[in-house]
């Protein structure tokens, strides 16, 4: 296959690009970017995709891989308490990848990432013998008093979610066991193609809240709640009942013989974010983030002393162990 030359790919990425944005001393081009930090702490935070591991190339378009590839990260800056900034991308590159699915990914993330005010200002590009890769490493900025860990959660706070969940496993399900599409179907499969990192609602729930703990929902909604407890030294309870799950995603559930439990504990790659706060914060909380950003907040349980543990409440009073059972890497069992 006839391919554009490295340095011909590169002056192609910088038109794409376009002009550097304020900040940016030096951008794509050169032997390392030149930035100009701003007020406040920088943020740092990186993400390897692999084809066949995170996304295959039949499931999705090309700027739908870009765009995903980049919100992974924004989500992680989002989930911080920051806003992205500069980021670079360094992609290896198939023998069977045409020069228009380079440009096409590219677009995919500078849409995502312009949306947020974000650049792109340097990164690499090789040839590999394997599957596509997509790796970034992107830079945010937080206010120091802005800042959130997923180490802070407190004994009696309430547990709020954004969003809703089990679309994204729902739809990967969807197109892996090939389902004829119908309005549910293409709802849940865009939900995997395209999800959204929750940049506003983070800033909005920090504007009028006090959290004390914060995480994006990467690898599911019980392992990420999980890592908020690990890392906080508590115990959690969440309701089964409260916990989100758009009408569709049910639906498709339905379709393909699993839970809504199931899928909204398990769903990697919603990145809605789970969020401790005080629960005398938690109306004026729900009502400015709706208002701010269109995005429902929902209450889900509690932090709980460690000795209570970590569990669900069922429908029918009963109780029983959170689990981990999202995705997990390096895991002999897990297979996406």
């Amino acid at each position: 296959m006839s391919r554009r030359g490295e340095l011909d790919l590169i002056k192609a990425i910088r038109r794409r690009i376009g002009a550097p944005a304020p900040r940016t001393v030096i951008g794509p081009g050169d032997d390392a970017a030149v930035i100009e930090p701003g007020k406040g702490l920088l943020l740092l935070t990186s993400d390897i995709f692999v084809e066949d591991v995170h996304f295959r190339r039949c499931f999705a378009t090309f700027e739908d891989i870009g765009a995903k590839c980049m919100t992974a990260n924004l989500s992680d800056i989002a989930a911080m308490g920051g806003f992205p900034t500069k980021a670079v991308v360094s992609l290896c590159v198939p023998d069977d990848l045409p020069d228009n699915g380079i440009d096409r990914l590219y677009d995919g993330m500078l849409d995502v990432l312009s949306r947020h005010g974000g650049e792109v200002v340097g990164g690499d590009i090789v040839g590999t013998p394997g599957g596509l890769v997509v790796s970034i490493a992107l830079i945010g900025a937080a206010d120091q008093e802005r800042i959130v860990p997923r180490s802070g959660a407190v004994v009696g706070d309430t547990i709020i979610v954004t969003g809703h969940f089990g679309g994204a496993e729902a739809g990967l399900r969807s197109l892996a066991s090939d389902l004829d599409e119908n309005a549910d179907v293409a709802a849940v499969r865009s939900r995997h193609r395209r999800p959204v990192a929750r940049v506003a609602e983070a800033q909005a729930i920090i504007d009028v809240a006090t959290p004390h703990a914060m995480i994006d929902v990467s690898d599911g909604l019980s392992s990420d709640l999980l890592h908020i407890a690990a890392e906080s030294g508590v115990g959690v309870e969440i309701e089964e009942d409260a916990v989100p799950v758009a009408s569709e995603t049910a639906r498709v559930g339905e379709m393909l013989g699993v839970g809504r439990l199931e899928l909204a504990l398990g769903s990697g790659e919603e990145f809605e974010l789970i969020v401790t706060i005080p629960g005398s914060e938690l109306e004026r909380t729900v009502e400015h983030v709706r208002a701010v950003t269109g995005t429902a907040v929902t209450p889900i349980g509690r932090v709980v002393p460690r000795a209570q543990g970590r569990r669900v409440v069922t429908g029918e009073g009963g109780e029983r162990e959170l689990t981990r059972t999202g995705y997990e890497h390096l895991s002999e069992t897990d297979e996406r």
